[in-house]
């Protein structure tokens, strides 16, 4: 038994000296790669009540996120959020950005912190024409990138 107990002991203090000689010839170890430092957020605020016209904006907008962001999306530096701002958790969002109606909203975040943010109104003139529509959110969403 006590044979047992002292090569135990034994094991793992040699368990012990190899894992720290290995730690000093391994040099530093890398850690996962950060979260972007600098990102966009691109929320798309609606309510409770929703009509085609607003289900519409919702769909330009993830669109033309998607298909015209995809490495920004995948690498973290652009975000896109769809969010009721009539849910409880969600109501401080109205005071945020001056919510008065369904709003798509482009954030610039620094460091985690929020630098400024803007309200493409132009979406709801543009529902009726997808490109015109595609092209303007785009175009905001690169200055936004390019500004960071």
């Amino acid at each position: 038994m006590k044979r047992n107990l002292k090569l135990t002991l034994l094991l793992a203090l040699l368990g012990c000296v190899v894992g720290s000689v290995l730690n000093v010839f391994a040099g530093p170890q890398t850690a996962a790669p950060k979260a972007a430092q600098h990102k966009v957020i691109a929320y798309y605020f609606h309510t409770n009540t929703r009509c085609s016209r607003c289900m519409k904006i919702e769909q330009y907008s993830q669109e033309a996120i998607k298909r015209g962001f995809p490495e920004e999306l995948k690498n973290g530096s652009l975000e896109m959020r769809i969010v009721n701002y009539e849910q409880p958790e969600n109501r401080h969002f109205m005071q945020d950005y001056k919510l008065v109606s369904k709003s798509l909203i482009l954030v610039k975040m620094v460091n985690g912190k929020q630098t400024e943010w803007t309200n493409l109104k132009m979406v709801w003139q543009l529902t009726g024409r997808k490109d015109a529509f595609l092209n303007y959110v785009r175009k905001e969403v690169r200055g936004y990138l390019s500004g960071m």
